[in-house]
């Protein structure tokens, strides 16, 4: 997974993971990026365990969280960091048990929807199509739009990103301080 940490470190705008069968590959994850697509030997499930690995979160609790606060059970949008808001529409008919049918669509790189034919524009001018109902596709953008707007209004300190290194320092600084508070008195 070096390749994505180094896309996210590079500061690269992820478009979208779109999960893809590949001839002697099987299944993969196309990166879609501003100027170019990367393909990845992963699947799409292990990719956003990457992503979120490198901003420190926990893809099962930023599930949960966000199920809650849209009062939606399954298929929630993922705010993984200030630019990179991730919701999910169906791309494809999984061959194989366990493959993904789902595509994550950066929200912030949406340029429109075509809801007549089922499609996402995008800012770099790619198109992707969706195999939902035009309904769905359009619930899936209002969640993510909600979620955007939660983000922008409840997190006045967007701009900073933690890291896992930013936090161990965190709590070395803690440990010190406590340790210090401890032995004077």
């Amino acid at each position: 997974m070096d390749r994505i940490e180094k896309i996210l470190k590079d500061k690269e705008e992820i478009a979208a993971l779109v999960p893809l069968y590949q001839q002697d590959l099987g299944n993969i994850t196309k990166v879609m990026l501003q100027d170019e697509e990367v393909l990845l030997k992963h699947s799409i499930t292990s990719v956003l365990y990457a992503i979120c690995n490198y901003y420190a979160l926990h893809l099962r609790l930023l599930r949960k969280k966000q199920q809650k606060l849209l009062n939606c059970k399954y298929y929630v949008p993922l705010p993984l960091s200030k630019n990179l808001l991730l919701f999910p529409i169906k791309t494809r008919i999984p061959k194989v048990k366990n493959d993904s049918s789902l595509a994550y669509v950066n929200y912030f790189q949406v340029k429109k929807l075509d809801l007549s034919k089922k499609a996402l524009h995008l800012k770099n001018g790619k198109l992707i199509y969706c195999l939902n109902s035009a309904p769905i596709l359009k619930k899936r953008y209002h969640q993510a739009t909600l979620i955007a707007q939660l983000q922008e209004e409840y997190l006045p300190i967007k701009n900073v990103e933690a890291t896992l290194k930013d936090l161990a320092l965190l709590r070395d600084l803690l440990t010190d301080l406590i340790t210090s508070f401890s032995s004077s008195g």
